[in-house]
């Protein structure tokens, strides 16, 4: 799916991010998804209200040396992988 920079990403209901675990996790209904990187970031920001624009900002100033084209390519790759998963839905 290709997404559009205003499209605003959000956790599914039944879906929820868990820290408490050595690393974090993305609870889903079907199990658990190790967060790996910078995905715990990613989806803290993933609340329905921010632009998938405003996520990839607000990562740029979290890691301020990554490449910002290849940040947005990567975040809305991630994004797309856990919305086939039936994690993440566009709002």
């Amino acid at each position: 799916m290709d997404l559009s920079l205003t499209q605003r990403p959000a956790l599914k209901r039944g879906c929820r991010l868990s820290t408490a675990a050595p690393e974090p996790l993305l609870l889903i209904p079907e199990g658990a998804l190790r967060l790996q990187g910078p995905g715990k970031h990613i989806l803290e920001l993933c609340d329905g209200e921010r632009s998938l624009a405003a996520i990839v900002e607000q990562l740029q100033i979290a890691f301020p040396s990554a490449d910002p084209a290849k940040m947005q390519d990567d975040v809305a790759s991630f994004l797309n992988a856990l919305a086939a998963k039936g994690a993440v839905e566009f709002l």
